[in-house]
């Protein structure tokens, strides 16, 4: 059966970043929304014809409550150091304004993965939007739930593997699978979601819509870059490290002020078996289908590293 598309008016904040980019061409595609990207003054980001732009001060709730008049939703893409300052002025400008619905800057791991939550800031942070959404009590939010992004963050070594360098760090001992996806499946996945009928839609009222196209071990991956890259492991430069020792180095970085050690202990503790990283059985099969008849495309972990490195 054919799902119907429903055209929305959505606003969005950070539409000119790495994420931003890749939903506006989504939603632009489904062909049935009205977008406007909400911008600082001082962006020079140019967007396709058929994007309103607004532009002011991104802290400013009158302004922001101007901008949000008759929108049905307000996604956030903000940048990850402001990922507090711009989201909060936002949401109290689209509940001043009945908003009805908010996609906060999630796209990323579980919302309800407790355990992941307890031990990143920057998750607890995401917490504490959504918090404030259910407070204020106007709109519901909707979490996009795709897993890490690997293509964002594979060049930086993150993920225990560096491709630069022919250098791995692999973790052992207790670990298990992580569900991710790339930076083009999430928009992807944004604009099928809003592009979905009200009765679907409504369904994700404070909950989590999860759609990550990938789920694999750190040693799949570590394989996978091989076969990307033609090498062996004779090749690479490999260290074995227990994942439970190097989460208590990294914590020990933190405490230290490493500005680096907050991001790695992010992926390790997604590596970690039973962290809730593993999204597998959260995922409904009637409902990926229906975004996939939205528009979402699968890519493989090899596709998504051959076009990251």
């Amino acid at each position: 059966m054919t799902v119907q598309k429903k055209g929305r008016k959505i606003a969005i904040i950070g539409a000119s970043g790495q994420v931003g980019r890749p939903t506006i061409k989504a939603l632009i595609t489904q062909g049935v929304h009205d977008i406007t990207a909400v911008q600082r003054p001082e962006s020079t980001s140019k967007f396709p014809s058929e994007v309103t732009i607004k532009v002011g001060d991104l802290q400013d709730e009158s302004f922001l409550a101007n901008a949000f008049q008759g929108q049905d939703v307000v996604v956030m893409m903000p940048p990850l150091p402001h990922i507090i300052s711009i989201q909060e002025p936002a949401v109290r400008a689209a509940a001043r304004m009945g908003v009805p619905y908010i996609l906060p800057a999630e796209y990323g791991p579980d919302p309800f993965a407790h355990r992941l939550v307890e031990q990143n800031q920057l998750l607890r942070d995401k917490q504490r939007i959504r918090n404030l959404i259910n407070e204020l009590g106007v709109a519901s939010w909707i979490s996009i739930t795709v897993g890490p992004f690997l293509d964002m963050n594979i060049k930086s070594g993150l993920w225990g593997v560096d491709f630069e360098n022919r250098k791995a760090t692999i973790w052992d001992g207790s670990v298990g699978k992580v569900s991710a996806s790339g930076l083009t499946c999430t928009g992807q996945a944004v604009a099928a979601v809003l592009t979905l009928p009200e009765e679907a839609l409504s369904q994700y009222k404070n909950n989590a819509v999860y759609a990550p196209i990938l789920h694999f071990t750190q040693q799949e991956l570590f394989e996978a870059a091989q076969k990307v890259t033609g090498t062996t492991e004779r090749d690479w430069n490999i260290v074995h490290q227990n994942i439970h020792d190097a989460l208590e180095d990294c914590n020990a970085k933190i405490q230290q002020k490493d500005e680096t050690a907050p991001f790695v202990k992010f992926f390790l503790t997604h590596f970690q078996d039973g962290s809730g990283a593993d999204l597998r059985h959260k995922i409904n099969s009637d409902e990926i289908g229906k975004l996939h008849e939205l528009g979402l495309h699968d890519q493989s972990l090899e596709d998504i590293i051959k076009a990251s490195t």
